[in-house]
């Protein structure tokens, strides 16, 4: 069974704000939404810039007993999981399908058992503040000591702290929160995880094994924990003095990439059953394709043969040709390696077209939001590209020149077709791509 899969809801928590709309203004309009880290004291961290998702409430939208549920569980789900919970509140409510009331069931017009979810996430480091009297409570002769943590620390944690950062959890509340009893799995690979997801829940709807699919992704690197981890690992611009041109993707003045955070969810179903109950569908997932390249677990391989990889299964399985496409919404962390690769990757899955297709992207706008970037972006895609133009990638003013690619710099260029391909990839491998078209 080979069904044609719409995309009907979208659902965005990030630093242009939340939704799709607002991520996708910012990105027609230029307007970067990187700034000075607040959510923690940045002050002697080498970098101090980041996009910061802005205040959101995991309940908006909901009926009082799913709000009851996230009031009483919030305690227990990260930042991370919050996020994601937001995102895909508004991917569900965006599908037009009727909430019902407290009398019936949460989604009363479909079959519950035929309601899936996918989730991309990443590693959840614990806040500090969770691990502050833990390790005071350790310390023996004014030293923290590994037998104090066990003996006298760790009765001091949170006892169901586990759950509170367990990487399987956006899916787990998602899925209480609108009764989703049908396939349900949860990815943990970093920033490839949006798409990955997108990649199985539509090959889980062909199958028809399932009716209506979330896909989401999702994470925060505001984080103390993270934010020095990435500066240890030189990933990171230091452009402090100016946050709104720091992310660089793709231009030969890049200076690493800016951390961000963020969630975004898309709602997939049938075609036909989308169209049968007058849904308004944004697009229609044509292929989508993966790869993974084992270059190292802190670097990319230099030809971009991942990339190359998931970009002609996308091709191959949405039975289309390099020429077919009409933009490449792609990664562009701005970190110059993982540039390279995805930009050599491309050149050579798009071979002798690749000159003519317009290239962009979004992360000057936001950072690099991790497993939910590559959803993020294609969500935004759906709304900026039927405008008829591909915007410019923020802040690249010199486009690298080596990989042979349009990128789209100063200006918009004319958008030829309604066929887009967006990709994500992942720092250590993982790679996946999703090609769609444009629903008018």
């Amino acid at each position: 069974m080979h069904r044609r899969i719409a995309i009907t809801g979208l659902g965005v928590v990030g630093p242009a704000g939340l939704g799709a709309a607002p991520l996708a203004a910012a990105v027609r309009e230029g307007r970067s939404a990187v700034v000075a880290i607040t959510h923690f004291d940045a002050s002697r961290y080498s970098s101090r810039i980041a996009g910061q998702a802005p205040e959101f409430d995991p309940a908006q939208g909901l009926r009082k007993d799913q709000v009851r549920y996230v009031r009483k569980t919030v305690k227990v789900m990260a930042l991370d999981i919050q996020m994601a919970l937001a995102a895909a509140n508004q991917a569900v409510l965006d599908t037009g399908l009727p909430i019902g009331d407290a009398n019936e069931s949460v989604l009363p017009t479909i079959d519950h058992t035929r309601m899936g979810i996918v989730f991309g996430s990443s590693f959840i480091p614990t806040e500090l503040e969770d691990l502050v009297e833990p390790a005071r409570a350790s310390f023996v002769d004014g030293r923290f000591s590994l037998k104090g943590w066990g003996s006298h620390g760790f009765p001091h944690m949170f006892p169901l702290w586990l759950l509170k950062y367990l990487p399987n959890m956006h899916a787990c509340h998602t899925g209480i929160v609108w009764d989703c009893q049908g396939p349900s799995n949860s990815l943990t690979t970093s920033d490839a995880g949006g798409l990955l997801s997108l990649d199985e829940a539509v090959r889980i709807l062909r199958r028809g094994t399932a009716d209506l699919m979330l896909a989401g992704g999702a994470e925060s690197r505001m984080n103390p924990v993270l934010q020095l981890r990435y500066s240890l690992l030189d990933r990171l611009s230091t452009a402090n003095d100016d946050p709104a041109g720091a992310c660089r993707p793709f231009d030969l003045g890049r200076t690493g990439q800016v951390t961000g955070e963020g969630a975004a969810v898309v709602a997939l179903e049938a075609l036909e059953s989308a169209q049968a109950r007058g849904a308004r569908i944004y697009g229609e997932v044509l292929g989508s394709g993966t790869s993974t390249h084992a270059s190292g677990i802190n670097t990319c391989d230099p030809d971009g043969r991942g990339v190359a990889g998931a970009v002609r299964r996308a091709l191959k399985d949405a039975g289309l040709k390099p020429e077919d496409l009409g933009a490449v919404v792609a990664h562009g962390t701005a970190l110059e390696m993982h540039d390279k690769s995805e930009s050599r990757g491309l050149a050579t899955a798009l071979g002798a077209a690749a000159p003519a297709i317009p290239v962009t992207g979004i992360k000057g706008v936001t950072g690099n939001m991790g497993p939910a970037s590559g959803l993020a972006e294609l969500a935004a895609a759906l709304l900026f590209l039927k405008d008829g133009q591909v915007p410019p990638i923020l802040n690249c003013t010199r486009p690298d020149p080596e990989p042979r690619l349009a990128f789209v710099s100063g200006g918009p260029r004319p958008l030829a077709k309604d066929i887009f391909l967006v990709t994500t990839n992942a720092i250590g491998g993982q790679t996946a791509a999703v090609i769609v078209k444009l629903y008018r």
